[in-house]
């Protein structure tokens, strides 16, 4: 009898421990099994957008216990950034960081998720797309993207709300359209550099590396990147001083991680979950740093290097998303899913807009008036 007891004991201790690996629906050797994912960006390491992504992979690991481990590597580290697509869809890399409308070669819908050009012509602000994404069908859409029209083996992650992203850097101010259409303009490519075209304005796309020594060659007169901080990390506050914050050709900005589906799905489903928290959290500590980092680096340009910043004239505002709807039209008339997702958004900007511009509109009334008012210079 006594030795059944142990046996009896024995059996028990066992079942129990391995109740105690269900918990969650995971068998204990799954809940202790760690997990890797590699991330390669399309930014250097300096860039304010990498650290971001370094500070989500931290927040993973200390969710997750260490068992979900996200590595971040800069641009080129494994391969090439404009092959970083087909890096993750064939495993050659499990993750990867970029825009979706760097892939707008591939089919021009990218730039709606990622770069919806002033707004559709329609007043879509940032906040009000990453609305879209979330409450109207956006997310949807944009796996579709991947998935079905890209053919891609990718699950799609837009986390990253960058915008919105300042017009550029000048040679010398400008007054109006026609003194802007003199000046060679590097520019994105695609439907950015297609909107700035039929204005009149002769825009080039280069690669970020290439834009201070094509500057200081004369080669171009002006150009645009990213934000204050990562543009005087690239150097452009020593070459132009004139800066124009109010862009439109990248208004909305937002960078998206991509990860091999297949990696995805064996992801365990509260790794997973974590995961998806770990997201949100980036798009609110994107907005934070894109107010303090962004401000820091215009404040210490403008008082160390006598960079001067100008009101974007309203004539170009005006002009700006004309040429944009009309060729975003052109676009939606050659592709019933461009068109689709165009409307999709078109209709979320006839539901948000009119409430956004009224109810934002109070905060640049009063930045204005303490700007006047010299109480904040």
């Amino acid at each position: 009898m006594k030795l059944a007891k142990k046996i009896a004991l024995v059996t028990l201790l066992i079942a129990c421990v391995a109740m105690l690996g269900m918990a969650n629906g995971q068998p204990a050797q799954a809940a202790a099994k760690k997990y890797k994912l590699q991330i390669q960006t399309a930014v250097p390491n300096a860039s304010i957008y990498f650290q971001l992504i370094q500070r989500m992979a931290k927040r993973i690991d200390d969710m997750s216990a260490g068992r979900l481990k996200v590595e971040v590597l800069p641009a080129g580290a494994i391969v090439p950034v404009f092959e970083i697509l087909d890096a993750v869809d064939k495993g050659i890399v499990n993750g990867g960081f970029a825009w979706t409308h760097y892939w707008s070669g591939k089919h021009p819908a990218g730039l709606l998720f990622s770069a919806p050009t002033a707004g559709l012509g329609f007043g879509l602000d940032q906040i009000g797309t990453m609305s879209w994404l979330y409450d109207g069908g956006g997310n949807e859409l944009y796996q579709e993207y991947w998935t079905k029209i890209l053919g891609y083996n990718i699950r799609g992650f837009l986390c990253m709300p960058m915008g919105p992203e300042p017009f550029g850097w000048f040679k010398k101010p400008f007054k109006n359209l026609e003194e802007l259409k003199k000046m060679k303009f590097r520019s994105p490519p695609g439907i950015p550099s297609e909107s700035f075209k039929a204005l009149g304005i002769p825009a080039v796309s280069m690669p970020g590396g290439e834009i201070v020594p094509s500057a200081q060659r004369g080669v171009i007169d002006a150009a645009e990147w990213i934000s204050p901080a990562d543009d005087k990390n690239l150097g452009l506050s020593s070459v132009w001083k004139h800066y124009y914050l109010q862009g439109l050709h990248q208004a909305i900005s937002i960078g998206d991680i991509y990860i091999n589906l297949d990696w995805w799905n064996k992801l365990p489903k509260d790794l997973q979950a974590m995961f998806n928290t770990a997201i949100l959290s980036c798009a609110a500590d994107s907005y934070n740093w894109n107010v303090s980092k962004n401000a820091k680096a215009l404040k210490m340009m403008q008082e160390t290097q006598g960079v001067i910043v100008h009101d974007t004239p309203e004539e170009y505002v005006e002009q700006y998303m004309k040429a944009a709807k009309k060729i975003l039209d052109k676009y939606a008339a050659k592709d019933p899913f461009f068109k689709k997702v165009l409307i999709s958004m078109q209709d979320w900007a006839k539901l948000t807009v009119p409430y956004e511009t009224k109810a934002n509109g109070v905060y640049y009334k009063m930045g204005k008036a303490a700007m006047d008012s010299g109480v904040v210079k």
